[in-house]
């Protein structure tokens, strides 16, 4: 994305936040665009570029802890409840009162507490931990290790075998092991050698020490007890929401079925959801950025016409 579009918010917070911000053409949507761990806006301008062309409004913040917004060491400011309402002000500084929210990870809030038991349940039920790197992105020295072992932590993150996480970072200890024994392996057919090492400079000038908070809030329970003051109405999207769920078919920790379980609740009326599956891995936004850059579009136009 073209880099005069760049512009910060201060939030009530206190906290400084970058987003880029082009403005909807008549009769457009104006699309928010919200990236997981451990990316920053970059990460979306594959697809965010495709529908800036057509006219859509776009915004693309930073997440809280990365890139160019402010990067709190607290995993209490954390939480989602606040996160939103940071959101929020970005929104109103532009003025914008609706946006087709778009997000990308699984780090939706767990309904458990106990996260040992969270664990054990997903160990019964897949054959391992999905969530076991959780416990080391909670340690203090995470972000000291993991800057130790960049080249490492990036092949990791960004397999060009999906199976790789089932053995590096699905299960308790795998992810600090895979990094002490600096294991590396060639790039995934997405990212280039120029990608990945733009990767590591930002990483290096940034840390994760912002970004590993996430996880430190909902393993310590910070997490939970926010997600506990949800009205039960406001739990679940509105019934006349629609939703679209783009599965990344090769993904092995943010699997495909949990997100069809979830969409089996009582709460999603029958044609609310859309679902696509793309032969992907976690990162399909980057693989497969076309595709959804015309799948979404078709989608939004579905419920705008």
């Amino acid at each position: 994305m073209d880099s005069s579009l760049s512009k910060d918010v201060t939030t009530p917070r206190g906290f400084k936040y970058h987003y880029s911000y082009s403005p909807a053409q008549e009769g457009k949507r104006t699309l928010l665009f919200c990236h997981g761990f451990p990316a920053s806006a970059s990460e979306w301008y594959r697809i965010a570029v495709h529908f800036k062309a057509q006219g859509y409004g776009i915004i693309i913040p930073d997440m809280l802890g990365y890139g160019g917004t402010d990067k709190p060491t607290d995993p209490a400011v954390y939480i989602l409840s606040a996160i939103s309402q940071d959101i929020v002000s970005i929104l109103d500084a532009e003025k914008i009162e609706k946006v087709v929210a778009i997000g990308h990870d699984c780090d939706s809030p767990l309904r458990d507490f106990d996260f040992d038991a969270v664990l054990a349940r997903q160990k019964q039920k897949y054959g391992y931990e999905l969530y076991g790197y959780w416990p080391f992105f909670n340690r203090d020295d995470a972000n000291q290790i993991i800057e130790d072992h960049i080249e490492s932590f990036v092949s990791v993150l960004w397999p060009h075998d999906p199976k790789i996480w089932l053995n590096h970072i699905a299960n308790t200890g795998d992810l600090e092991r895979t990094l002490l024994e600096d294991w590396t392996a060639p790039l995934p057919a997405y990212l280039s050698e120029a990608d990945k090492q733009k990767i590591i400079t930002t990483f290096r000038a940034n840390g994760l020490t912002g970004p590993t908070c996430w996880y430190k809030g909902t393993v310590r329970g910070i997490a939970f007890a926010d997600d506990a003051q949800i009205p039960a109405e406001r739990a679940y999207p509105p019934a006349g929401v629609p939703v679209y769920f783009a599965a990344a078919k090769n993904d092995v920790i943010c699997l495909p079925s949990i997100g069809y379980e979830a969409f089996k609740d009582k709460h999603f009326v029958e044609g609310q959801v859309t679902k696509k599956e793309y032969d992907a891995d976690h990162w399909l936004i980057l693989s497969k950025a076309n595709e959804i850059s015309r799948d979404l579009e078709a989608w939004i136009k579905g419920f705008t016409d």
